[in-house]
């Protein structure tokens, strides 16, 4: 081969040469790289309960029936009603026994009351003319050694006086003369509770009349919590309860609420008692507290104690030892990583939360946190990288995912070094 041949032959093979290594350098600098992988390093979802020991504590310290909550969980904890076991059931069972509720019926009276005529807080509502018929069962009840307040024939009475007479000093003929007023007769009344129990799920409950005075008015402690709950929730009910007295005209004056927490322990919220020789004495108790900075209303029902003493007894002790009940729990801490960022050079790049959330939860309530991680591309350290949501009883939280570092792409010779990472070879 002669040497111009040779020479032109060279020339054109390092042209060659040039191009596919220009074309292969264009490529590996122009071809996008895969974006991060995002890995989480837990449980994207977690849950954490509270747990039940310190409230079950509360109801097996006790013999007699009891039943403890809160107002705004649906657990209740109780024993199982038969004196001098202490066995306990962390909810309501078929084994439970129903016991007589004496007065606490007329919480049952006023919740179905209120779902045909509703009542708003602070409002009379329409007015009932006391007739002879009530007057007759003013004297009834008078000489069954009932609470009565005998008013004249023809005297207009507003809801809430019935209310508050029936609720506050638990008059029998009041809250009688309520239910009689919307249902008409004690039949029609006794359907109408039938139908709200079912509806309720306080299956235990038996409600022969609107008073109480009929020991075959009866419910498990746990339905009775349930029903103090349901009170508490309906406000006309709520504000009523929560008076240690109130003043009625009619020469009736200033009445006292039947209730023995008042003045024994603070922020008492009513809610019912009920006493026969039968029955014993009952209470149903609701008392405002604090739980970690969380407001929180505690709630008991304790039934067939021996004693006006042993009610308040064994209700304060209740009460009381639900303080230890609720417990702080750490759901997510600053900094803590929940992932990885892993870039196509194998660069790994935590990702971490920009802050801290706890919760107070009751015994029965759980709170949860579930991890997003979103697609990552080139960006500064301090790149949003998703969030933690945060569902407590109490709310929703979310904290912010960063990343800890830089996520920069790889420089040209790390390309065309790993052509089978740049082109998925």
């Amino acid at each position: 081969m002669s040497r111009r041949r040779a020479r032109r032959l060279t020339a054109t093979l390092t042209v060659f040469v040039i191009l596919v290594a220009g074309g292969y350098t264009a490529a590996a600098a122009l071809t996008p790289l895969p974006a991060p992988i995002v890995e989480a390093t837990a449980d994207l979802q977690q849950t954490v309960a509270a747990d039940p020991a310190a409230a079950q504590a509360a109801v097996d310290a006790e013999a007699l029936p009891t039943a403890v909550g809160w107002l705004h969980d649906d657990e209740v904890w109780t024993n199982d009603g038969e004196a001098g076991t202490g066995e306990a059931n962390t909810e309501a069972t078929s084994t439970e026994q129903a016991h007589p509720i004496a007065s606490i019926s007329k919480l049952v009276t006023v919740l179905v009351g209120l779902e045909q005529q509703p009542l708003e807080a602070g409002a009379d509502g329409p007015v009932h003319v006391w007739s002879a018929e009530d007057q007759a069962l003013t004297d009834a009840y008078l000489a069954r050694d009932g609470v009565a307040f005998p008013i004249p024939v023809g005297t207009e009475v507003t809801t809430r006086q019935m209310l508050t007479l029936a609720l506050v000093p638990s008059a029998n003929d009041f809250a009688a003369a309520y239910a009689y007023s919307i249902f008409g007769d004690n039949e029609a009344f006794v359907a109408a509770v039938d139908d709200w129990k079912a509806r309720n799920g306080v299956d235990s409950l038996v409600l022969a009349e609107p008073t109480g005075m009929d020991e075959r008015n009866a419910a498990t402690a746990s339905d009775v919590l349930r029903i103090a709950r349901l009170a508490l929730q309906q406000p006309a009910i709520a504000e009523i309860t929560r008076l240690p007295q109130a003043e009625l005209p009619w020469g009736i004056g200033v009445v006292e609420s039947t209730n023995p927490l008042f003045g024994v322990l603070p922020d008492v919220l009513g809610v019912k008692t009920g006493r026969t020789s039968v029955a014993g004495y009952n209470l149903a108790a609701a008392q405002a507290s604090s739980a970690s900075g969380r407001d929180v209303v505690k709630l008991s029902v304790v039934l067939g104690r021996a004693s006006e003493e042993d009610r308040v007894a064994s209700s304060v002790a209740a009460l009381t030892a639900l303080d230890a009940a609720p417990q702080t729990v750490d759901l997510v801490a600053e900094g803590e990583e929940i992932g990885t960022a892993v870039t196509v050079d194998g660069l790994r790049v935590p990702l971490v939360t920009t802050g801290g959330a706890s919760a107070v939860l009751l015994p029965g309530e759980a709170a949860t946190r579930i991890a997003e991680l979103d697609p990552l591309g080139e960006g500064g350290s301090g790149q949003a990288a998703g969030a933690v949501r945060v569902e407590t009883p109490v709310g929703v939280e979310e904290i912010p995912v960063v990343t800890t570092a830089a996520i920069v792409e790889p420089d040209l010779w790390w390309r065309l070094t790993h052509p089978a990472l740049v082109f998925g070879w």
